[in-house]
Order: structure tokens, then sequence, then C-alpha cells
């Protein structure tokens, strides 16, 4: 089994200006989530019975705020006077013929720190519309 380090993802936004690479990255976590309808009935002999329904996504991406990057900026001006969609690619490994999960996205919430003894960071999840998985070109 092969190992792909973490460090080959990748998080592509387009705000209007074309799909770029979002800088900073510390993690990038995303969330699928599954709907359960139950189907549970008098013949179904004492056993709970379940189906899938709809799934959605989340994305959580832990960055290193840093003011001179580009897609930062522009991730934040999505947020701010008003919340707008966006539309991104994620990558596991941006390598041809490899999965392409392609979205459209906008902010449900963010967290700015300063810590201490760290450098300052920028949290940030999104909720994820319109998923598909195709191959990186």
């Amino acid at each position: 089994m092969a190992c792909v380090p973490g460090r080959l993802s990748r998080v592509q936004i387009n705000t209007g200006s074309g799909y770029n690479n979002l800088g900073g990255i510390v993690d990038i976590t995303l969330n699928g989530n599954i709907d359960e309808l139950e189907c549970t009935d008098h013949d179904s002999d004492g056993v709970r019975e379940y189906q899938p329904n709809h799934i959605d996504f989340t994305m959580d991406v832990t960055l290193r705020w840093d003011e001179d990057e580009p897609q930062q900026v522009e991730l934040l001006n999505t947020l701010i006077p008003s919340p707008t969609s966006f539309a991104l690619y994620f990558y596991l490994e941006n390598v041809t013929g490899r999965r392409r999960f392609s979205a459209d996205a906008f902010i449900t919430s963010y967290s700015p720190s300063g810590p201490l003894d760290d450098s300052a960071g920028l949290d940030v999840s999104l909720r994820l519309s319109n998923v598909t998985i195709g191959a990186v070109p």
C-alpha cells in the first residue's frame, strides 16, 4: 500500500479570477455525512432497517495567516461585507489521473487566532454544494 504525504494536498479557490492555490495551509479535512432513512416496519423481525439518503459535505481548513497571501485575502473577501459563494478544487494529490473534488463553497465559520507562543492562524469551516469527484486533468 502506498502512503500519500498530507503535504501534497491542495485547495484551489476561484472567486472570479480563476483557480489559484490557497497558501499557508496547515491542515485540510473534508467531512462527508450521509443521512439515514429508517425503514423499519412490522416485517423487520425486531431489527431496525436503514437506507442511505442524501450526502452533505463540509471542509475545515487551518491556515497560517499571511496578510500578503492573495488567496487568503480573497477567501475573507467572500465573507465581508456580505457572504458569497465561490468555487473550489480539493486534491489529496495534485497528480494527473488522481482524484479531484470540485464544489461550490461558502464560509460558515472562521476563527482568527493570535497565540502567545505560535504564529497567527485562521481556522475556516466551509459548506460545500454540488460536490463532484473527477480525475485531475
